[in-house]
């Protein structure tokens, strides 16, 4: 009696790779950079007004512009532009694509109004000192709260809930974006009080960024080890190794030895390690 050998297909994943080409990567790097800067100075700005008004009234902008290129890039990945409004007309909570493009739509409209009240402070068009828009600065950073950080999250369970290999393991990516995002944010703020002057608001941050750089590592660590048997048959070893000492030595040691010397060398080689890392795990499907 003889066995009939099995399909050709059967030994072969059902998905195909999503044809972006490293877009999607820097849309989650740019998502993970407006969202952590805009939180890192919100809070700041919150418990530390005196300390951190001042940068917040630069950061704000700064965020709204890393958020547009954030939604260009989001746009583009669609392959077809105008299918973007097709997400906002249904609400779906359960569903983390319908639940993060809701929540980047409405992060989108206080930051835009803080972004803009601080441009027009700053140009010297409105009143810097009023009590009146004190208070709707406070209202509408605390409205972008909860929109900010679900935008920050979906991210990470976003691909996590697909079917794609290696993906579809990454149960602790949606944390190591969190946490990467909060020290991606904090380097950047701090880079940006640095280059204002702004010396009280740098010095509170360079141990929240240290900090921030060491527990990031943790979910790292945790999302290596569940994407280690798809890294290891997708990628060549020796880019594999490159890429570990690269994120190790250059996103997480370099950073933490310049943050008594040089603010704005740890916003660089933070986002290189941020980035790379986001490189190898969104890539897994066409490595």
């Amino acid at each position: 009696m003889t066995t009939s050998a099995a399909p050709g297909y059967a030994s072969e994943e059902p998905t195909h790779a999503p044809p972006w080409h490293g877009l999607v990567v820097w849309d989650v790097f740019f998502n993970a950079l407006t969202t952590g800067l805009f939180l890192t100075v919100a809070v700041g700005e919150l418990t530390r007004p005196a300390a951190f008004a001042p940068v917040a009234a630069w950061a704000y902008p700064l965020a709204l512009v890393f958020l547009l290129i954030d939604l260009l890039l989001l746009v583009l990945d669609l392959g077809d532009p105008l299918r973007f409004h097709h997400m906002l007309r249904v609400f779906k909570p359960s569903s983390p694509m319908s639940l993060g493009t809701w929540c980047l739509t409405l992060y989108s409209f206080p930051l835009a109004a803080l972004a803009v009240t601080d441009v027009l402070g700053l140009l010297g068009a409105i009143p810097t000192d009023s009590s009146v828009l004190a208070v709707g600065r406070t209202v509408m950073t605390v409205l972008a709260l909860p929109f900010a950080f679900g935008s920050m999250a979906y991210k990470g369970v976003l691909f996590s809930t697909s079917s794609q290999p290696g993906w579809r393991d990454a149960r602790w990516l949606g944390a190591y974006h969190v946490a990467s995002a909060l020290a991606l944010g904090s380097a950047a703020l701090l880079g940006l009080a640095a280059g204002i002057g702004h010396d009280p608001a740098a010095s509170l941050l360079r141990p929240a960024v240290a900090a921030l750089v060491v527990v990031q590592v943790v979910p790292l660590l945790c999302l290596v080890r569940e994407l280690r048997p798809e890294l290891v048959r997708r990628y060549p070893r020796a880019q594999l190794w490159g890429g570990g000492v690269l994120v190790a030595v250059v996103g997480i040691l370099i950073p933490l030895a310049l943050l008594p010397v040089w603010s704005v060398g740890v916003v660089l080689f933070v986002s290189v390690g941020a980035w790379v890392t986001r490189h190898f795990v969104v890539m897994i499907p066409e490595a």
